[in-house]
C-alpha cells in the first residue's frame, strides 16, 4: 500500500528573496535559490513573508528605472516646456526632404533580385535611409502609376528602378522617391512633404 503525504502549506517555511533590481519574492527555505536572487533577511510562513514584502517593497519600479528617473529629475527643465527632448535644427522629415540621400533596400530573406521582385509584386517595400542616426527604415505601398519598375523584367538584373509611395512619418504625410540599383540594391532617395 502506498501513502501519499501532502504537506500542510502552513508547515512550509519561506524566506524573502530579492534580485539585483530590488524586486521581491518568496522561496521555500531549504531549496537552493534560483540564479540572480539573494536572501533579504526575513523567514516565516508564506503569509508573513508576503506581509513583510508588502511593508518593505513600497516602490514597484525596478532599481535601474528608479535611478534613471532620478537622473532625469535633476536635469534642467525643457526650454519649450514640452515633454520631449529639445531638438535644434530641422526635423528628420525636413532633413530627408532636402537633396538626395543614400538608401538601401531592406529585403527578406536575402538581398536578391527575386526578393526585390517579390516585394514589388506584393506592392510594399522597405527602404533604409542609411546615413541617419541609427538608420531610418520606412515601409510604404508602391504607387505603380508613379514608379518605374520595368527593368525588373529584364533577366540581366542590370539597371535602376524608381519606387514611389506615400506614408506618414512623424505625423507628417510624405512621398518617398527612391532610385535603386538592381546590382547593389542601394541608391538615392528623398522625401517630399505633402501639404
Amino acid at each position: 500500500m502506498m501513502m501519499i503525504i501532502i504537506a500542510d502549506e502552513n508547515s512550509i517555511t519561506y524566506r524573502v528573496v530579492k534580485n539585483h533590481e530590488e524586486q521581491y519574492s518568496i522561496w521555500p527555505t531549504g531549496k537552493d535559490l534560483p540564479l540572480g536572487w539573494l536572501e533579504a533577511g526575513f523567514d516565516g510562513s508564506k503569509q508573513s513573508c508576503l506581509d513583510h514584502i508588502e511593508t518593505v517593497w513600497t516602490d514597484m519600479r525596478p532599481l535601474s528605472l528608479r535611478k534613471q528617473m532620478e537622473v532625469l529629475a535633476k536635469e534642467p527643465p525643457l526650454k519649450d516646456g514640452g515633454d520631449s527632448a529639445v531638438t535644434t535644427g530641422p526635423s528628420l522629415v525636413e532633413r530627408l526632404s532636402v537633396g538626395d540621400h543614400d538608401v538601401r533596400m531592406v529585403l527578406r530573406p536575402e538581398h536578391s533580385l527575386s526578393a526585390l521582385r517579390a516585394a514589388v509584386d506584393r506592392g510594399f517595400v522597405q527602404i533604409e535611409f542609411i546615413n541617419t542616426k541609427g538608420g531610418t527604415t520606412v515601409g510604404f505601398q508602391i504607387d505603380l502609376s508613379l514608379s518605374n519598375t520595368s527593368k525588373l523584367k529584364d533577366e540581366s538584373g542590370k539597371g535602376d528602378i524608381q519606387l514611389v509611395g506615400f506614408f506618414t512619418l512623424n505625423f507628417q504625410k510624405v512621398k518617398c522617391i527612391a532610385n535603386i540599383s538592381l546590382q547593389s540594391f542601394d541608391g538615392k532617395g528623398k522625401l517630399e512633404l505633402i501639404s
